[in-house]
């Protein structure tokens, strides 16, 4: 049965009862034996021993306390927990009562990520320091998983190690890094933040790159913590070739704000790199996203990516990271949007005000042709309509489209919807719905026409016949009155066996608009990349915008499917088609749509548990059979192996590459070695042109506490005087640095 034992610091037993110590720092002793011989002699505490002061705690194989002294003694599997939560270990140890000066040998910090500090001796103070003699450190495992000792990837040895528990900081003096037990750098000093601390100001791990483009590149960031609630990461690229591209990257998050701002400029030393600005002109990105909560619900949001010259950003490999780094659209590329909004959302109405530029990095197009809306106010009220069992909706809409040059737009919009869902008792299910919108257009300089018609190599006269009133007219109003009413139905059919669950869905259309062609009327600047598939077959009125009006009578059908089998084999498709009483000129032949019969539209998704995923989309032609459009992609993972594999088709629809097909291969493989080795390789063809866009061939290496990287890449992206381009880039990450 243990013993226990309460000592009031820097004070004999004699003459202080149990109230005394009350208001007395004490030392808590229990141990399963303790014994003193005199109450001026220490005490001595024998097996499983625990002391403890006040959030401080140690544990040993034998204790000795001196009260006279104020001296704590402690051997054997000592253990240290501070008020920190941090965890220390040595053989034997000698403190002062309150466990905070002292001198240990064979000591051992245990820090946050697992890292850990150790040294032939240490002496503690209560400062809040450590100083470790003859000493090292690592954030890697030091154990196998069988209890014996290895060699951790990575540790840094020095001659002495100082760690501030108060500044939260690491100090090495006289430091190796050792790789492997290897020896590759030397420094006299080295300093970093504590494991534990999520933010700290210091230089971050940097990294270096070498392309047939760009020279030799090394990137060196700096991380300033401003506050708790505010950062700065400055990360100049220094070329060997270009000069220094210098960038950095601020944030700050509050609790009713946000913003990330990415920037950067470069002088550039060298004539020769491709661009379409002078040899000594400063060269610059702005990357900015953020927001700002304000009264009344409302909210401004900001989203803003400009560039000095079209072709910065491939000259230099810059693109937004971080928060701001968005998916590639493989067919827009190379146009940028700047947006800023003013934002109202509530439970029955959205409102939003806001202005939109763009800024094209096409070779062949001119700015000045690009469209900024200057504003743009969307309003959209909800209402409840019990009395027609239904949902109302009030929509309005006010557009200013400006160019420096070119087509200037007004658009004044409004729209009252009416939906109503009903679902029978034998499943019937049952919509209906109907829409009263009116538009009213004023264009100046029409006839200067629009982007498409302004490259540089475009027969402007050509052109204008494509477009409204063949440009013919300087200026002109245009208004229209756009009703729409139709029902639909869809019926569910379940069945269930032992081995699978089958659902098949028919589903049927009706919608019936006013015969009118605008197209000669109304510039369709809102929904020029419309596409025709199984995700818009059902929108009775399938214009992304505005601009484009889906007019007639036409019926939409489609027949859905979904079979899920036990064994974890699931099979879903679906096949449609839209049939019209009379042709329409609102769609561009190449989407299929206009026609009394549309082209087929589907997919089919087979998925066997997680070791395969097929995901198809097509369109065919109605009259031949021919594919005019495919979207494919294959993930599968197969013990070590996985294998990703996209295929994508389809007719261009720009109006100054019409005819044009656009056709992609995209595949990538992956093989894991073991669990560190990991070898990873994709490739990017682009079939119609039957040229290699671009390679990718990486190595990898990941344990506990490190992470490593060795990428080459092949860059096939030419024009602007670019060369195919070659880069092998190196990063290294030191877990617990």
């Amino acid at each position: 049965m243990s013993s226990v034992a309460t000592v009031p610091f820097a004070h004999g037993l004699q003459d202080i009862n149990i109230g005394d110590w009350a208001e007395e720092e004490t030392v808590l002793f229990s141990a399963d034996h303790i014994h003193r011989e005199t109450e001026n002699t220490a005490i001595m505490a024998e097996g499983n021993v625990k002391a403890f002061f006040g959030a401080q705690h140690l544990s040993a194989d034998r204790v000795t306390y001196n009260p006279n002294t104020d001296i704590v003694t402690a051997a054997g599997n000592v253990t240290i927990f501070d008020e920190n939560g941090q965890v220390y270990f040595a053989d034997d140890v000698e403190l002062t009562g309150d466990l905070k000066d002292g001198v240990a040998s064979n000591f051992t910090a245990l820090l946050s990520q697992n890292s850990r500090l150790v040294s032939a001796t240490t002496v503690r103070r209560s400062s809040g320091e450590n100083d470790l003699n003859k000493a090292a450190y690592t954030a890697c495992s030091v154990c196998k998983d069988s209890g014996e000792k290895k060699q951790p990837t990575w540790q840094v040895k020095a001659r002495k190690i100082t760690q501030d528990t108060e500044d939260q900081t690491i100090r090495f003096r006289d430091a190796t890094v050792e790789v492997l037990g290897v020896p590759v750098v030397y420094t006299p000093y080295l300093q970093f933040p504590d494991p534990s601390v999520k933010r700290k100001s210091g230089f971050l791990i940097p990294s270096v790159a070498a392309s047939s483009r760009l020279g030799v590149e090394a990137q060196i960031p700096y991380y300033w913590a401003i506050s708790d609630y505010q950062d700065i990461t400055f990360s100049p690229r220094v070329f060997t070739e270009l000069g220094t591209l210098i960038k950095g990257e601020y944030r700050v998050n509050r609790h009713d704000a946000g913003a990330v701002l990415q920037a950067g400029f470069i002088n550039p030393n060298d004539s020769d790199i491709a661009g379409d600005t002078a040899p000594d002109s400063l060269r610059w990105h702005f990357f900015s996203s953020g927001y700002k909560d304000l009264d009344n619900d409302w909210r401004a949001e900001y989203d803003v990516d400009i560039v000095s010259d079209k072709s910065y950003l491939r000259a230099y490999d810059v693109e937004p990271e971080g928060d701001l780094r968005e998916a590639i659209d493989i067919l827009q590329p190379d146009r940028l949007e700047s947006e800023l909004s003013f934002v109202r959302r509530r439970e029955n109405s959205y409102t939003d005000i806001s202005t939109v530029f763009f800024q094209s990095l096409r070779t062949r197009e001119d700015n000045d042709f690009m469209a900024d809306a200057l504003p743009r106010f969307r309003h959209e009220k909800r209402y409840d309509a019990p009395w027609v069992d239904g949902e109302m909706t009030l929509q309005n809409d006010v557009l200013v489209l400006h160019r420096p040059r070119g087509l200037d737009t007004m658009r004044a919009s409004t729209a009252l919807n009416y939906d109503v869902m009903h679902t029978t008792k034998t499943g019937h299910r049952l919509k209906g719905f109907a829409e009263l919108r009116g538009d009213v257009y004023r264009y100046t300089d029409a006839d200067q026409g629009i982007q498409a018609c302004n490259v540089n190599d475009r027969d402007y006269e050509t052109c204008r016949l494509l477009l409204p009133r063949d440009a013919s007219q300087e200026e002109y109003t245009t208004a229209r009155l756009l009703p729409t009413i139709g029902v639909e139905w869809a019926y569910p059919l379940a069945k269930l066996t032992n081995s699978a669950t089958y659902i098949l869905e028919p589903r049927v259309q009706l919608v019936a608009s006013p015969t009118q062609d605008y197209t000669d009327d109304v510039f369709n600047e809102d929904s020029q990349f419309f596409q025709f598939d199984e995700g818009t077959l059902f929108d009775w009125s399938k214009g992304t915008g505005l601009d484009q009006w889906e007019d007639g009578q036409r019926m939409n059908i489609g027949l859905s499917g979904t079979a899920v089998y036990t064994n974890g084999v699931t099979i879903s498709g679906m096949i449609g088609q839209q049939y019209r009483h009379e042709e329409t000129t609102a769609f561009d032949p190449d989407t299929g749509l206009g026609e009394t019969t549309s082209d087929f539209v589907g997919n089919l998704d087979v998925n066997i548990g997680n070791a395969l995923a097929v995901d198809n989309r097509f369109r065919f032609d109605d009259s031949d059979g021919t594919l005019r459009r495919a979207e494919s992609t294959l993930r599968s993972t197969v013990g070590p192996v996985s294998a990703y594999l996209s295929y994508l088709r389809l007719e261009t629809q720009e109006l100054e590459a019409l005819g044009r097909r656009d056709e992609f291969l995209t595949t990538a493989l992956s093989y894991q070695f073991n669990q560190r080795w990991s070898l990873g390789t994709s490739w990017r063809e682009n079939l119609e042109s039957g040229t290699t866009t671009s390679q990718n061939l990486s190595l990898r290496y990941r344990d506990d506490c490190t992470l490593f990287s060795l990428t080459y890449r092949f860059d096939n992206t030419r024009g602007d005087n670019f060369d195919l381009n070659r880069s092998l880039t190196f990063n290294i990450d030191l877990i617990g640095f």
